[in-house]
């Protein structure tokens, strides 16, 4: 091999390495800090940002929650809700007029069924993603 690839081929190799270093440091920056430059992510972040500024609560009827709480669509985000087992406070259940399961209460408007994506951008008001 020439001397002229061999510093061609060294280049390329430094060059990867460089870039996946990079990544992985970036990643961990990001996932320590929780800040990030990606245009998506930014997106995501004004999302839950603005659940959480929301008063949104998931009603559930259950003695296996894990189970149940597994199966609901918004599955990803329901640590920016609220959630409350009518198995162990039923008064608020009653007070709230929740008598089917699964339900949510967002920004005191009631649904009494499962709500998919969509449906939570429309009734908290908050601007969707673009990607999921």
């Amino acid at each position: 091999m020439e001397p002229m690839q061999k510093r061609i081929l060294i280049t390329l190799i430094v060059g990867i390495v460089l870039v996946i270093a990079f990544y992985f440091i970036t990643d961990s920056i990001t996932k320590y800090t929780g800040f990030s430059v990606s245009g998506d992510d930014a997106l995501k972040d004004d999302f839950i940002k603005c659940l959480k500024e929301q008063d949104i609560t998931l009603y559930i009827n259950t003695n296996d929650i894990s189970k149940t709480l597994s199966e609901i669509e918004l599955f990803d985000y329901l640590q920016y809700f609220k959630i409350k087992n009518c198995i162990n406070n039923n008064q608020e259940c009653v007070n709230k007029g929740v008598n089917s399961f699964p339900a949510w209460i967002v920004n005191n408007q009631a649904i009494s069924k499962d709500i998919n994506f969509n449906e939570l951008s429309e009734y908290s008001r908050c601007k969707p993603i673009t990607k999921q």
